[in-house]
């Protein structure tokens, strides 16, 4: 019988190779926290010592996520444990601050949209734990004078056990906004962002949730929450 590391090594291989026939014969086992969080650890550790291009780090961060059990108490343990944060968009409860990784339950009602905003040079992971979310992603094309056009990248809609990636290059600048009362949803970044570095965008047209390219202001962090 395979290991739990060995099943976890065939599927990175699975996903770095997808017309292996590995990812047709690979049942992987669920992580518990622990194995969970010291196998984020790792990827963390080997993307900051390997290019984005040499990994498939947002697909192979999807996978762990996935593998998750959320059931144990474990994760009830860490949960409980986390630090509690928020603001007039969301409730952040982090579960793991580390050099390379930062990561935890990002909660959002159906009261507000978390505008357009971006994570400059992160990799962001999520998997939606209950409820559902609408989530817009867009790359930056133009920039002048403050006012920068955006091309979506993605509109989609989230379930419980789906998951998502944003990277560096592609797709970073998202807004979401729950869809049922409340949708919750573990979110992880490798590496963690300098929030003083965040850009939000606030659409020119009113009914761009539709529209695949938009014009915005593009707003400091500072500014936007002064605002």
């Amino acid at each position: 019988m395979l290991s739990r590391r060995e099943l976890l090594l065939a599927s990175i291989a699975a996903l770095m190779c997808p017309h292996s026939t590995i990812a047709n014969t690979v049942f992987r086992e669920k992580f518990l926290w622990p194995e969970f969080r010291a196998e984020m650890a790792k990827l963390a550790e080997t993307a900051a010592i390997k290019s984005p291009n040499q990994i498939n780090m947002d697909g192979i961060g999807q996978q762990i996520l996935k593998d998750l059990d959320i059931t144990t108490s474990e994760f009830k343990q860490a949960v409980d444990a986390s630090y509690e944060t928020g603001n007039r968009y969301w409730l952040w409860q982090r579960m793991i601050k580390e050099p390379q990784l930062n990561g935890g339950i990002l909660t959002i009602d159906n009261d507000h949209l978390v505008q357009l905003h971006n994570h400059p040079g992160a990799t962001g992971i999520v998997r939606i734990l209950s409820g559902e979310a609408e989530v817009w992603q867009f790359d930056e094309i133009t920039h002048h004078n403050g006012v920068v056009e955006l091309q979506r990248a993605s509109h989609r809609i989230l379930k419980a056990g789906d998951t998502a990636a944003l990277t560096p290059d592609s797709g970073n600048i998202h807004a979401l906004r729950s869809i049922s009362k409340e949708c919750r949803m573990l979110d992880f970044f490798i590496p963690p962002y300098k929030r003083s570095q965040r850009s939000w965008y606030v659409p020119l047209e009113q009914n761009w949730f539709e529209m695949e390219k938009i014009s915005c202001n593009k707003i400091s962090q500072q500014d936007y929450m002064d605002a």
